[in-house]
């Protein structure tokens, strides 16, 4: 135990995110602790003591994507995969949901040109392409509804988060994909790089992800474009007339 009273003075607090080997880990037990404390307060009327602690900072690392040439590898290679799984991976691509919000889809869910996705936050209605579309109507249909179940003899079943991955970072793999993390996750954020690079606009993105705020969406997704924006400003800066002095 942290401490023997609750709640807990927010030096010990503080002292002991400051002993926790790795930033990461130390920012998880800060986030463990803040939602003990928002309970606390709120069914008890506790103090808040996390107000008095300060979040561990944790450096800003930019995530690889998929690159444009990794992509069309990787529709190369759904030409010849299953239909499940050709149906997954455009879905991820095109409507960037999270894995989770993939197992919970179902048949009735899918309308023309949008899907209700539920997930954490809700339900959110998320735009659809009709290609995608008839991919997942073309899927066989079971009694639970749900649009995606496993193979072979969990072919009754429907797929959760470590099937979806294990699907994700199969045909990632097979596109030459090198990032640390695989999954949905990183179609999600390469979805996020592609709509910024193509002319899209924030709100509509934070919408399409499901984000509580802009700001949210800001945070994470901008740095990802930073790579192309100074490509196009070493294309069209005004810098450029000082290569033509010798």
């Amino acid at each position: 135990m942290l401490s023997p009273i609750f709640p807990p003075k927010p030096d010990i607090i503080q002292q002991f995110l400051a002993d926790v080997k790795g930033i990461y880990t130390a920012d998880s037990f800060y986030r463990t602790f803040s939602a003990v404390d928002n309970y606390g307060h709120t069914r008890f009327n506790t103090s808040n003591f996390m107000k008095f602690v300060t979040r561990p900072r944790i450096p800003k690392i930019i995530m690889p994507t998929v690159s444009n040439t990794q992509l069309s590898v990787l529709a190369w290679r759904l030409e010849i995969a299953s239909p499940r799984d050709r149906a997954i991976i455009t879905l991820f691509i095109d409507c960037a949901i999270r894995s989770g919000e993939a197992s919970n889809l179902k048949f009735d869910d899918i309308k023309e040109d949008t899907i209700i996705v539920h997930g954490k936050t809700g339900y959110r209605f998320v735009p659809i392409s009709k290609f995608t579309r008839e991919l997942l109507l073309a899927l066989p249909r079971h009694e639970d509804g749900f649009v995606f179940h496993g193979t072979a003899r969990y072919r009754d079943s429907r797929l959760l988060k470590t099937g979806f991955y294990k699907v994700v970072k199969r045909y990632l793999e097979l596109a030459g994909y090198e990032g640390r993390q695989f999954g949905p996750q990183v179609l999600r954020r390469s979805f996020g790089r592609w709509w910024l690079l193509a002319g899209g606009d924030m709100k509509s993105l934070s919408l399409i992800f499901g984000h509580s705020s802009v700001a949210t969406t800001d945070k994470y997704y901008t740095p990802l474009a930073i790579q192309d924006i100074a490509n196009i400003h070493h294309k069209h800066t005004p810098g450029r007339v000082f290569e033509q002095i010798k």
